[in-house]
């Protein structure tokens, strides 16, 4: 079977790129899905994009479109919590027929197990951006019916990857812990920031706003960031913006405190060029790549200890509403020069560090 994936991979050029959704709501995910595409094409790459329907498409599908990247959307069939498709099961061969490689993200998902078997039945390799599901906090939640999928698909699937994708360290031990032995190699590198959408929005006039931007999950630390701004002793005419979907979490109403839909694209950029400080008050995540839009931006960030960017320094702080007080407090005090030299260092690496063009090469076959 290698050797047949090898002899595949030497003679086809075709990238497809198959996950259960890219979605407008679909988070970090569908953005490093649509980007890594999109990169790739515009590197010469011929590349094909492969997810199911159920909502409205992430607005870097239509550049991947422009680009050149096949693009091919499934309908979703019952039962839907799988993310089930009759028509990929049917059709998934046509679109590898000619693959020099497969890239299957996240886990759980009937696409990600279906792609990855037919992979294996054709001989073509494929890697595996699990993309945070093997955090042991994650995988908690929904314990049984995780264990059960792990037990029956992912934990196969994953062991006979070509290669693992992981964003940070972290994430590669999540995945040294859970395969052992059995762990293939593993690729750490980060996700990027879509340059062209953030440098086509020109500079903001910054406003006295702590911005927040993500998914209102409990485990995004909603809670700690809204007890902290309680704490804090926060100077008058600043105020608290948070925006995202709404996944599970109450919002109560607090003073100096405004709640907005979730923001993409230029509305997103805006925002964050406006805001004077991004805080990620996370339990967990595997990468935060708001966090490396907002240095792009050359926002300050505050990000808690649940997200590996211990880059940040000082700023990279324990996971604890108090301690999240104390950082807010002291940036905010701080003067915008001030606040500028604590993070240029960081404000300059990033369009260097995160460049999507850089990041897909390094994600070649």
């Amino acid at each position: 079977m290698q050797e047949a994936s090898q002899k595949r991979s030497s003679t086809a050029g075709r990238l497809v790129h198959l996950v259960a959704g890219c979605w407008a709501n679909g988070g970090g995910l569908s953005e490093l899905v649509a980007a890594t595409a999109l990169a790739q094409a515009q590197l010469g790459k011929a590349v094909t994009l492969l997810f199911l329907d159920g909502a409205a498409e992430h607005p870097l599908v239509a550049a991947c479109r422009a680009a050149g990247v096949h693009v091919r959307i499934f309908k979703r069939s019952r039962p839907h919590a799988l993310y089930f498709s009759w028509e990929m099961m049917g059709q998934l061969d046509a679109f590898l027929a000619d693959a020099a490689h497969l890239y299957l993200y996240s886990c759980w998902t009937f696409p990600i197990w279906w792609g990855a078997f037919r992979a294996r039945r054709l001989g073509l390799s494929y890697s595996v951006a699990p993309q945070g599901c093997l955090d042991p906090v994650r995988r908690a939640y929904g314990k049984v019916r995780k264990r059960l999928a792990w037990w029956c698909f992912d934990r196969f699937l994953l062991t006979h990857a070509a290669w693992l994708h992981a964003t940070a360290e972290n994430e590669a031990g999540w995945m040294r812990a859970a395969l052992k032995t059995r762990c293939p190699p593993i690729r750490v590198v980060p996700n990027g920031v879509e340059c062209s959408v953030f440098d086509a929005v020109p500079a903001q006039q910054r406003a006295k706003m702590v911005l927040y931007l993500g998914r209102l999950h409990p485990l995004k630390g909603l809670d700690l960031l809204l007890d902290a701004w309680q704490r804090a002793r926060i100077p008058e005419g600043w105020e608290l913006v948070i925006a995202g979907p709404q996944e599970g979490v109450s919002l109560p109403a607090l003073p100096y405190v405004r709640y907005l839909p979730p923001q993409y694209g230029k509305d997103k950029v805006r925002l964050l060029k406006q805001a004077s400080l991004f805080i990620l008050p996370t339990r967990t995540e595997n990468f935060g790549i708001v966090v490396a839009e907002a240095l792009w931006c050359r926002t300050p960030v505050i990000c808690t200890q649940g997200a590996p960017w211990e880059v940040l320094g000082r700023y990279w702080v324990e996971i604890s509403a108090e301690v999240i007080a104390n950082a807010m407090e002291h940036l905010i005090n701080l003067s915008p020069e001030a606040r500028e030299k604590d993070f240029r260092a960081l404000f300059d690496a990033a369009p260097k560090t995160y460049n999507w063009l850089a990041i897909a090469d390094k994600l070649l076959p």
